[in-house]
């Protein structure tokens, strides 16, 4: 296939995490399509997060605010990439900070871009192992977060139910139990 070609670009909203840009493409047919892009900003290169899992098989999650759901939610800890860090020392700076534990190990899940259609937002996921635990949890989140261990198998059960809402969770949990053959 032809790839369509670029032909009009156009900067939109901005809000705080990015910009929305408008994009418009012509097709080998010659059908015009305009796509939205959501531009990260360029402070942040993307986001990383840990499944971290001891050695009874237990994951690390975190309750925190969902504003997509208005309510709480488990999540694995993740978070933004500063300009000075790579992915894995995000994964541990946020792993420490929401979760208050550190692994002696972190394998890569996978890397990439979410949504390719609509969003820049490049991620990285993390298996974790060889957990010490450091500090108290709490973040940086606003309305705090709880710390929660659960059995992995319990975890990604609650995933395939629709009790953890979250697709970059539930991704990397069934990635990390997958890879851990449990």
């Amino acid at each position: 296939m032809k790839k369509p070609t670029l032909i009009k670009e156009r900067q939109a909203d901005v809000a705080g995490r990015g910009q929305l840009r408008g994009l418009t493409y012509q097709f080998t047919d010659g059908v015009e399509y305009q796509y939205d892009l959501f531009d990260v900003r360029k402070t942040m290169q993307g986001s990383a997060g840990v499944v971290a899992v001891n050695e009874q098989g237990e994951v690390y999650l975190v309750r925190e605010f969902l504003p997509a759901l208005g309510d709480f939610g488990l999540s694995i800890p993740r978070g933004g990439i500063e300009p000075s860090e790579t992915p894995m020392q995000a994964a541990q700076r946020e792993l420490l900070e929401e979760a208050g534990v550190h692994c002696a190990t972190l394998d890569l899940l996978w890397g990439g871009i979410v949504l390719p259609n609509t969003a820049s937002w490049q991620v990285h996921l993390y298996l974790g192992q060889g957990i010490s635990t450091l500090t108290q949890q709490g973040g940086d989140e606003i309305g705090g977060i709880e710390l929660v261990k659960m059995p992995l198998v319990a975890a990604c059960a609650a995933v395939l139910k629709g009790e953890i809402h979250g697709a970059l969770t539930g991704f990397a949990l069934l990635l990390a139990k997958q890879r851990l053959a449990l």
